[in-house]
């Protein structure tokens, strides 16, 4: 059977927990000495959605993305993200902003995304007001979901994924996107046009 392929990156300060939350949602594990990834590498899962399949690919680009100069190769072609955030660091959700700004730029202002606030076991609760009030903002204007995790028990893991993997795969349908077959190296997304018949000129 035919498959369509996909790639979705995952985006975040380091140690804020991306690797942390692929080995969750993938494997159902977590390993609290989790070492900073050193090298990009990805996770793929079969999706079937309305009678179609679908090769998703998600790229962990460790941290790689701090280099301005590389973000156009780790993000070419994607499709969606998850943007996390420590929900104990303010700075890193400030970080989270500035991805999606570059996301846009770089694969076009339709690329989805859903923001996890991540580490919600370790939530200092004197700063949850103050992260709550300037996510609940940033999120209303972007018209886009946000989801706290926590690695450590799994809580809201899949929701987050499941709802972006979703979300793609609707829009997909939705707007006749076409893919070609090489989304670990380069995966082109355009719209399917129908061919418009040409008639004489007189």
């Amino acid at each position: 059977m035919s498959e369509d392929k996909l790639k979705l990156v995952i985006l975040g300060e380091g140690r804020v927990g991306k690797t942390s939350l692929l080995l969750r949602y993938f494997k159902n594990k977590f390993n609290e000495n989790e070492k900073s990834t050193i090298n990009p590498s990805f996770y793929e899962k079969t999706e079937n959605y309305n009678g179609k399949t679908y090769e998703l690919k998600f790229w962990d680009t460790a941290g790689q993305e701090k280099y301005n100069a590389l973000n156009a190769i780790y993000f070419q072609n994607a499709i969606g993200a998850l943007l996390v955030y420590d929900v104990n660091i303010p700075e890193t959700f400030e970080k989270v902003k500035d991805w999606a700004n570059t996301l846009k730029e770089i694969v076009g202002k339709n690329v989805i995304f859903v923001i996890v606030g991540n580490k919600l076991d370790l939530l200092d609760k004197s700063l949850l007001d103050k992260n709550t009030s300037l996510v609940n903002e940033y999120i209303k204007k972007e018209n886009c979901k946000i989801f706290y995790t926590s690695c450590k028990t799994g809580y809201n893991v899949e929701e987050a994924f499941d709802t972006l993997i979703k979300s793609v795969l609707k829009y997909v349908q939705d707007n006749n996107i076409v893919t070609n077959k090489r989304a670990g190296k380069k995966l082109e997304i355009r719209q399917q046009v129908q061919p418009v018949e040409k008639k004489g000129c007189c």
